[in-house]
């Protein structure tokens, strides 16, 4: 047995022998080295894991804000909170997780939603918090913890109005190329004229029918149009069918063109007019591209040199309004050629920088169009969300739909 002042002596001899401390004290220290190592590599995963739960999170918000507009205001607090927590659900955040950490994640969902009402419509907030405790590398809990909190926050708002005073001019392409096929097939018909760029002819006529039958570009854009003026009116406080006007909020007109600009239907109450116009457009219509007159038709009429739509809207109790170009083409500005021309194009885009620096609101749509075509609609467009490149009919409805949208102001946003 050794007494105190031997075991000092020992220990004084130990640590003054250098032929096997470094082994000794590296093996006491190796845990302590891996821990700080696993450290960098942990904090990288919890980066990587707080982006994806707020990706997560912001797509839930943003799909019960929709979920609220789309259904008019009538879904209860406690849906959308169901539906933000269905959607994170669906995403399967969790899948890989150990299932300790699958509970921690379920029990750390809090949804908050503030709802008002107003004449004007309802607005609707809602805001969603996710966390849990990540469990860190065993080795990290002998220097720091043993897990690390990762949270994500969204909010997202969205509106359904009761109606946005505003004046629309809707600008169409009826030249030749909109007899195109899209790859839509039309059910109702067996065969039907097919039309491409491959048997277009100066005599539509003579092409002979084919199956399936496809819609035509011509009727995507109607459909189109129907789907915005559906759009519009629902989201109309003041519309009525059989109204006389049809509505004291909504002004609508529209205009064609090929390489020539025909007769428009002027700016007036409601959509009914302007929706009749574009439906009596032919099925089978035919010439070049040029957008040019038309669109300074619409520029005329909306102008805020011209007083027409503020003395119609002051006469409704419209103090304010906006005002709107939808400039829709399929193709690129031809004139009456059949190749590109560079002064109509740059007269295009010449009136689409005089009617935005008059603050008027220009959506465009590209459909189904060549480079150039995109091109100027891109340019012409008031932001990138006003520009819409849809490539099949469900994309061109859904297009003049969203348009319709943003117009009346019923849209869903993230906020933070």
């Amino acid at each position: 047995m050794f007494n105190g002042a031997g075991m000092k002596k020992r220990m004084r001899a130990l640590l003054s022998d250098r032929q096997g401390n470094f082994a000794m004290m590296t093996a006491a220290a190796l845990p302590l080295l891996m821990g700080v190592a696993g450290a960098g590599i942990e904090f990288n995963r919890a980066l990587q894991v707080k982006s994806d739960l707020q990706n997560a999170v912001d797509s839930a918000t943003l799909a019960a804000a929709t979920k609220f507009r789309e259904s008019q205001g009538e879904k209860s607090d406690g849906e959308l909170k169901a539906a933000a927590k269905q959607h994170i659900d669906a995403q399967d955040f969790t899948k890989d997780l150990p299932e300790a950490e699958k509970k921690s994640f379920d029990e750390k969902v809090a949804t908050v939603t503030v709802r008002n009402e107003t004449a004007k419509g309802i607005t609707f907030k809602i805001s969603m918090t996710v966390s849990y405790q990540m469990p860190l590398n065993p080795l990290l809990g002998l220097i720091w913890e043993k897990s690390v909190p990762v949270s994500a926050t969204s909010t997202a708002e969205s509106s359904f109005n009761n109606g946005s005073p505003l004046s629309m001019y809707l600008v169409l392409d009826r030249s030749g190329s909109m007899s195109f096929k899209t790859d839509t097939v039309d059910k109702s018909k067996s065969s039907c004229q097919n039309f491409t760029l491959a048997n277009w002819t100066t005599k539509p006529a003579t092409v002979q029918a084919s199956s399936p039958c496809y819609v035509a570009k011509s009727t995507s854009l109607k459909t189109a149009v129907s789907f915005l003026v559906k759009t519009l009116n629902t989201s109309d406080k003041t519309y009525k069918a059989a109204g006389a006007p049809e509505s004291t909020l909504v002004r609508t007109g529209a205009i064609a063109y090929n390489d020539t600009t025909f007769p428009g239907q002027d700016i007036d109450w409601g959509t009914k007019k302007a929706n009749a116009y574009v439906q009596a457009i032919p099925l089978v219509p035919e010439g070049g591209t040029n957008a040019d007159a038309a669109l300074m038709t619409a520029f005329d009429a909306l102008k805020s040199s011209n007083t027409k739509e503020s003395d119609e809207h002051k006469r409704k109790g419209n103090l304010s309004f906006k005002r709107y170009i939808v400039l829709m083409t399929d193709g690129e500005m031809t004139g009456k050629g059949s190749s590109w021309d560079a002064p109509t194009d740059a007269s295009v885009r010449a009136t689409c920088a005089k009617a935005k620096a008059d603050d008027i609101n220009i959506f465009t749509v590209a459909f189904m169009a060549p480079a150039k075509g995109k091109s100027l609609l891109q340019a012409c467009a008031t932001s990138a969300d006003n520009y819409y490149a849809p490539e099949n009919m469900d994309e061109i409805v859904e297009a003049f739909g969203d348009i319709a949208r943003k117009a009346s102001g019923d849209v869903s946003r993230l906020t933070n």
